[in-house]
């Protein structure tokens, strides 16, 4: 099992301390969000020979960009960055890159138009991937009213179709009690990476010891023999712990690292 963070929770910080964050946490590495803002304001693809070696996940822009918006200058923008984000993996000689499936631009149970948009965008993507020999994983959504791959039936009908890995995030899975997170074990073939946080009031990316939900999917993973990567997700602004430097931050990802590993100990 390769423990990861994604790199987004130091997010004010270069890259070079981000990967520093991985050493004194004791994580294997980290999930480079291709948003990372030092990264992202210039994108010099030299700033990461400094860390590549710790960069063992890629997530690609989901910021303000959405693949199956009704503007289609945006869906063809969206395009663009993941399969630039595709080619970053591969020079990067890593094996897994994550996408979202988007959602409808209206806050509105998708249509046939938005399931369309969605199969164009993973067609081609998936494509690119396959000539690039990147593993492009699709992560279940967050359970809202208009996003697309939310439910288990939906998410493996498009693993299917465009064979593709699945990121499987527990904080999604489990924010909606009426949603049966459990199917999604049904894939568990599939699962190249793991997303792991609870979730505060407002939905945000926290701690997700003392989630018992989470815990009992971890335990299972566990049982049945997951060993691929785990990606602690955080966000600081659902973390009410006071002032949030650098050391702050590393004492919370090692929290939660330490934590994690108990789950995976054999």
């Amino acid at each position: 099992m390769e423990l990861l963070f994604s790199s987004m929770f130091l997010y004010e910080y270069d890259v070079e301390s981000i990967a520093k964050a991985s050493e004194l946490s004791g994580y294997d590495g980290i999930e480079f969000w291709v948003e990372t803002p030092h990264f992202w304001i210039d994108r010099r693809e030299e700033k990461l020979e400094t860390i590549r070696e710790k960069i063992l996940a890629v997530h690609s822009p989901v910021l303000d960009l959405n693949p199956v918006s009704v503007n289609r200058n945006l869906c063809e923008l969206t395009l663009k960055e993941t399969l630039y984000s595709i080619d970053l993996t591969k020079k990067l000689n890593v094996k897994v890159v994550t996408i979202h499936a988007g959602k409808r631009s209206a806050l509105r149970e998708p249509v046939w138009a938005d399931y369309a948009s969605l199969k164009n965008y993973l067609r081609v993507c998936s494509k690119y991937s396959k000539l690039k020999n990147v593993i492009l994983c699709l992560e279940n959504s967050e359970p809202k009213v208009n996003y697309l791959c939310k439910t288990p039936e939906e998410v493996l009908e498009n693993l299917k179709e465009f064979n593709l890995g699945f990121t499987f995030d527990l904080n999604h899975a489990t924010k909606n009690s009426e949603l049966n997170a459990e199917g999604f074990l049904d894939f568990f073939n599939r699962i190249e990476n793991i997303h792991v946080s609870g979730y505060d009031s407002k939905g945000r990316h926290v701690s997700f010891i003392g989630f018992e939900r989470i815990e009992k999917l971890l335990k299972t993973l566990s049982e049945i023999g997951y060993d691929k990567k785990i990606t602690v997700e955080l966000d600081d602004l659902g973390l009410r712990i006071g002032k949030f430097n650098f050391e702050k931050k590393v004492e919370l990802l090692k929290k939660e690292g330490r934590y994690l590993r108990k789950f995976f100990r054999r």
